[in-house]
């Protein structure tokens, strides 16, 4: 009995297969309806055409490594369908054998709380066993407006093949679990349906200063049903022209992948909030006596908006030794007192009564401040580099004569407040032992006037731009087939200054029999598997973030063997069958049966 039940089985399967051929064949079969489709494996995009050539939707969507190139003729629709695993999946149309167009699989058949999240957001990237996965609303899209017989042809090329772009599916934060409801079902008792996108303002700063570089997204935040920041996908209406005061209203617009949108608008006022300018006065002046000095040649006053002020400043002084102001109504002084005097000029903006004042003081005196040359403003040297801070420094008088030889010099090191004043023989072969910014203070005084002192700032970058170093990499190492190795162990890199770059080390791997490298990603460089017998090729290179030409190589070589396979090598385990395949894909389309005569299509 157990041998008729056997063959009466194979035979079965056999007529089975058969009529599958006759179902599911027909790759020349004439395409239906007004499109046909064309998936592009390299960026997970499907392309929906008219049969007259014009693009019509694009849907996200998630290939596998096994999904077929080629052209096929869909031949089947599930509406709900067993998939590996088991697990199910909504608006299933079958292109070729066990390949399907279907949404993101679920753990439960029928259960639309079910779905899994995690391949939910795997949209967009290359995830499944082989069939094409979509989102419920473009899985069923497709189920409802291409008949059988619909032509789907899959392709590897480029996003110059995707006419309509890549579009964006909308993410699902981790506040909302490991399974649930698909956000763009169409289904009764969804629980998104009732999410819209928002726009917040409250970060807006809607009072503009006048002549302002005026920036409509700044404090503006926009986030998609579902609570993710989507600000990119703003856009606005309306404008602000900051350089004419009064109030503008500009109007925000977004939205999400789910196709829903949202609006909000500011009232932004241009306003002038600022002292109104005071410009030709200088600060401070080393006259001469009886030198006539003029107080208002040059000088002009105005307000933000460029409203003329000048004839509206007033000018009041003080007299050396003196702490008494007075009002000064004409335009020239003869200065005949030794010492300092204080001008203030003042102006009132006519906009806020904000009063602007500026002061100038003149020195009078026989002396005048040194002057210092030979000072670049800024320079870069290499870290640990030696350098002499008096080089082609100069300092002298206004007469002519050389003050070098007093000029002081400080420094101010990377990460201190304070500037050290430097001695003689270290200003002259001074080391720069730290990254990051040096401020070179060099200052001189008048001899005959102690407060005469002349300043000027240098500014020097220590930049470590030398090629890093690479350690812990081995030349050569001998593996068994199937060995699962952390190429990263023991492997670190740092730069000369000591900064860590382990985490920047990039690992590639060129197999036996392979054309080129392959990068590893952290997580596939921390658990790669040798399952080839032949010589890896194993390549670590780490680059100076300051420098991207200054990189460090080493190559390991793999020597992989073949295993050793014992007698119950290839039997399946337990575990084995306790493994659940995510998708479509099962044995190139084979038929499973099942109870009742019911046949799966994997």
């Amino acid at each position: 009995m157990k041998k008729i039940s056997k063959k009466i089985i194979m035979l079965s399967v056999l007529c089975f297969m058969l009529l599958s051929a006759s179902i599911l064949g027909g790759t020349k079969a004439q395409a239906a309806g007004n499109y046909y489709i064309r998936i592009n494996k390299a960026t997970n995009v499907v392309t929906v055409y008219r049969n007259n050539g014009t693009p019509e939707r694009a849907f996200v969507c998630s290939t596998g490594n096994a999904t077929p190139i080629g052209t096929f003729n869909t031949s089947q629709r599930l509406r709900w369908h067993v998939l590996d695993g088991p697990s199910y999946g909504q608006y299933c149309t079958r292109i070729v054998g066990g390949v399907l167009f279907h949404s993101v699989w679920y753990y439960a058949n029928g259960d639309y709380a079910s779905q899994s999240y995690v391949q939910y957001n795997k949209l967009g990237t290359t995830a499944s066993h082989g069939c094409v996965r979509l989102t419920v609303a473009d899985a069923k899209w497709i189920y409802e407006n291409c008949p059988l017989g619909t032509s789907v042809t899959v392709f590897w090329g480029s996003s110059a093949n995707d006419p309509l772009g890549k579009p964006e599916a909308i993410k699902i934060p981790a506040k909302y679990g490991s399974r649930g409801w698909d956000p763009t079902d169409p289904m009764a008792g969804n629980p998104y349906s009732g999410l819209r996108p928002g726009i917040s303002v409250s970060g807006a700063q809607t009072n503009v200063e006048y002549g302002s570089n005026f920036n409509p997204y700044a404090g503006i935040a926009a986030y998609d049903s579902l609570g993710n920041d989507i600000s990119r996908r703003l856009t606005h209406s309306g404008s602000v022209n900051t350089k004419k005061l009064g109030k503008y209203q500009v109007t925000y617009n977004v939205t999400d992948a789910l196709g829903r949108s949202a609006s909000n608008s500011v009232t932004y006022q241009v306003v002038d909030s600022q002292k109104a300018v005071i410009k030709g006065v200088k600060k401070s002046l080393k006259k001469e006596y009886n030198y006539l000095l003029k107080l208002r040649k040059n000088v002009s006053a105005y307000t933000t908006d460029k409203k003329k002020l000048t004839s509206k400043i007033k000018i009041k002084v003080i007299y050396p030794k003196s702490k008494r102001e007075r009002l000064y109504k004409k335009r020239n002084i003869r200065l005949k007192k030794l010492g300092t005097y204080k001008f203030n000029y003042y102006v009132t903006n006519p906009n806020n009564k904000l009063v602007t004042k500026v002061t100038m003081k003149v020195v009078v005196k026989d002396t005048k401040k040194p002057k210092l040359s030979g000072i670049s403003d800024k320079k870069t040297v290499e870290y640990n580099d030696s350098r002499n801070l008096r080089y082609k420094i100069k300092a002298k008088l206004v007469s002519g004569k050389s003050v070098t030889s007093k000029i002081v010099i400080k420094v101010q090191a990377p990460g201190s407040k304070k500037y050290v004043k430097l001695s003689y023989d270290k200003s002259k072969k001074y080391k720069f032992t730290k990254l990051g910014t040096y401020r070179i203070q060099y200052s001189v005084a008048n001899p005959y006037n102690k407060k005469a002192v002349a300043k000027k700032t240098k500014i020097i970058y220590v930049r470590d731009t030398k090629a890093p170093q690479l350690l812990g990499v081995p030349s050569t190492k001998t593996l068994e087939s199937d060995a699962i190795l952390n190429l990263k162990t023991g492997v670190t890199a740092k730069m000369l200054s000591g900064t860590d770059l382990t985490s920047r080390i990039v690992v590639k791997v060129k197999a036996p029999d392979a054309s080129g490298f392959v990068t590893l990603s952290a997580l596939g460089s921390q658990n790669y598997c040798f399952d080839k017998a032949g010589v890896y090729t194993v390549e670590y290179s780490v680059a100076n973030p300051y420098n991207a030409k200054a990189i460090t190589k080493k190559i390991m070589t793999v020597t992989v063997t073949a295993k050793v396979v014992s007698p119950d090598d290839g039997q399946e385990t337990p575990d084995d069958a306790q493994k659940m395949p995510d998708d479509g894909q099962k044995g190139l389309g084979m038929p499973q049966p099942v109870v009742m005569g019911i046949w799966k299509f994997m």
